[in-house]
C-alpha cells in the first residue's frame, strides 16, 4: 500500500516539476524559422500556454545539458499535431505510436520545438527523462484504463437493466455513458497509438458530438419525465439539436475554427438546460437531486476545458485528470440515480396497480347497479318511462303535464307509479339513477 502510494506522490511530483527547463516564445507573425530562431529571446515557461487563435507559432526550448540521460519533450493535447522538433539546425522525428506529439532527445544541444494549430493555442507541456516518462505514462495508462473499465461495466449494467425492466432510460444511458466515455477516449489521444489518420479522428470527434447531444436529449427527457413536467422544452431543445448537426455539416465542408466552437457552445448550452431543469426539478424526488449533483462537476469542468479554452480562457484549470474524476464521480453518482428511479416507477406502478384493482372493482359494482336499473326501467309503461326521463331532464309536474298534454294530476299519479314500480321515495333518487 505505501509503494502505490509512493508511486502516486512521485506521478505528482514529476507533473509539477516537469516544466522546470523549458522556455517558450511567442511568434505573433509567424516569421521565424529553426534557422534564426535562436538569436530570439525566451521566456521560462511557469504554466501552460493559453490563447485564443490567433494564428501565431509558440517555440519551446529546452537548454543544452550535461547529461547522458535522454528526455522526452511531449504536448498534451491532440490539437497539437502540427509539431516539428530541431538540435543542430537538424530535425527530430516524432516518436511513434504515442499519445500526444512526442520527441526523444539528448541535450548535448539546445532544443526547440515549433508548434502551432488551427485551434486554440492551448499547448501543455511536459519535459521528463525517458525513464520518468515511460513510469509516466504508465501510471496514465493505468488512471485512464481503471476509469474505462468502470464505465464499461456501469454501460454493461444498464444495458442489462434495460433487457429486464424495459425501461428507456437505462438504454439512453447506456449510450450517452458510452458517448462521454469516447470523448475522453479521444481527447486523452488513445487512437494515435494505433496510427489512425488525423482525419478520421476528426470526424469520429463531430460524429461524437451529434450521438452526445442526442442521447442526452433522450436520457434526460426520459429520466426526469420532461413531457410532464415540462412539454414545451422538447421543442426548444430539438431545435438545438437540428443546429449541432447544421454546424457539424458545415464545418466538414469549410473547416472553420470558429464553425467548431459555434458547435461546442451549442452543445454545452443543451446540456446545461437539461441541468438546470433539474434544479428546478431539485425538490421532486431523489433520483433528480443525484441527476442534478452527477452532472454539475462534468458539465462545468467540461466547458471550462472543450468550450472556455478556445477562447484563451480557463475558470478552473481543468485538465484531461480533472475531467475524469469529474466522469468517475458522475458515473456512480448517476448510476445509483437510475437505480433509484427505478425504484421510484416501481413503488409508483405498485400504487398505480392498487389503485386500478380498487377502480375495477367500482366499475364492476356500477356495471351491477347498471343492470339491476335496466331491469327496474323496463318494468315502466312507455308513458312512464316517458315522464320519468323528463323527471331526470329536472322537469317540474306543471312543465311535464303542458309537454306531454296531460293534467298535473295525471302526471302525479304517474309520478307515484314510478316511484312504487322503482322502489324510491323523491326526485333525488331519480335523478341518482
Amino acid at each position: 500500500m505505501k509503494f502505490k502510494v509512493l508511486l502516486i506522490f512521485l506521478f505528482f511530483v514529476v507533473s509539477t516539476f516537469s516544466q522546470s527547463d523549458v522556455y517558450y516564445f511567442k511568434d505573433a507573425s509567424s516569421s521565424f524559422s529553426y534557422k534564426d530562431i535562436d538569436k530570439v529571446e525566451f521566456k521560462p515557461l511557469e504554466k501552460d500556454i493559453l490563447e485564443e487563435k490567433s494564428g501565431a507559432t509558440f517555440w519551446f526550448k529546452i537548454p543544452a545539458n550535461k547529461t547522458y540521460l535522454s528526455y522526452i519533450f511531449r504536448i498534451i493535447s491532440i490539437r497539437a499535431t502540427n509539431a516539428k522538433a530541431y538540435q543542430n539546425l537538424r530535425e527530430i522525428k516524432k516518436l511513434k505510436n504515442q499519445r500526444y506529439s512526442s520527441f526523444k532527445f539528448s541535450r548535448e544541444a539546445p532544443i526547440y520545438i515549433k508548434v502551432s494549430s488551427n485551434f486554440s493555442a492551448y499547448f501543455p507541456v511536459e519535459l521528463n527523462t525517458e525513464e520518468d516518462a515511460a513510469f509516466k505514462e504508465k501510471v496514465q495508462l493505468l488512471i485512464d484504463g481503471f476509469y474505462y473499465g468502470v464505465a464499461f461495466l456501469v454501460i454493461l449494467f444498464s444495458l442489462n437493466y434495460f433487457y429486464f425492466f424495459r425501461d428507456n432510460s437505462f438504454l439512453y444511458h447506456a449510450i450517452l455513458l458510452a458517448s462521454l466515455t469516447f470523448s475522453f477516449i479521444l481527447s486523452d489521444g488513445i487512437l494515435h497509438l494505433f496510427n489512425v489518420d488525423e482525419k478520421y479522428i476528426q470526424f469520429l470527434i463531430l460524429l461524437n458530438f451529434t450521438v452526445l447531444a442526442y442521447f442526452a436529449s433522450k436520457f434526460a427527457n426520459s429520466f426526469l419525465l420532461l413531457d410532464i413536467y415540462y412539454p414545451k422544452v422538447k421543442n426548444y431543445t430539438y431545435t438545438i439539436g437540428v443546429g449541432i448537426i447544421l454546424f457539424v455539416i458545415l464545418f466538414l465542408i469549410f473547416k472553420k475554427n470558429e464553425l467548431y466552437i459555434t458547435l461546442g457552445v451549442l452543445t454545452a448550452i443543451l446540456l446545461f438546460i437539461y441541468w438546470f431543469l433539474g434544479v428546478l426539478l431539485f425538490k421532486e424526488n431523489t433520483h433528480t437531486k443525484l441527476f442534478t449533483f452527477s452532472y454539475v462537476i462534468i458539465l462545468f469542468s467540461g466547458i471550462d476545458f472543450f468550450i472556455l479554452k478556445n477562447f484563451g480562457i480557463s475558470l478552473f484549470e481543468t485538465n484531461a485528470t480533472n475531467l475524469k474524476i469529474g466522469g468517475f464521480i458522475q458515473i456512480i453518482i448517476l448510476s445509483f440515480a437510475v437505480l433509484y428511479r427505478e425504484k421510484d416507477l416501481r413503488k409508483y406502478n405498485s400504487l398505480m396497480k392498487k389503485d386500478i384493482i380498487k377502480f375495477s372493482k367500482e366499475i364492476e359494482q356500477l356495471t351491477v347497479q347498471e343492470e339491476s336499473i335496466k331491469i327496474n326501467l323496463d318494468v315502466l309503461s312507455f308513458r312512464e318511462r316517458e315522464i320519468f326521463n323528463l323527471i331526470v331532464s329536472s322537469k317540474s309536474n306543471k312543465e311535464i303535464a303542458a309537454e306531454v298534454n296531460i293534467s298535473v294530476n295525471t302526471v302525479k299519479f304517474h309520478v307515484k307509479n314510478i316511484y312504487g314500480k322503482l322502489n324510491i321515495k323523491s326526485r333525488k333518487e331519480v335523478l341518482k339513477i
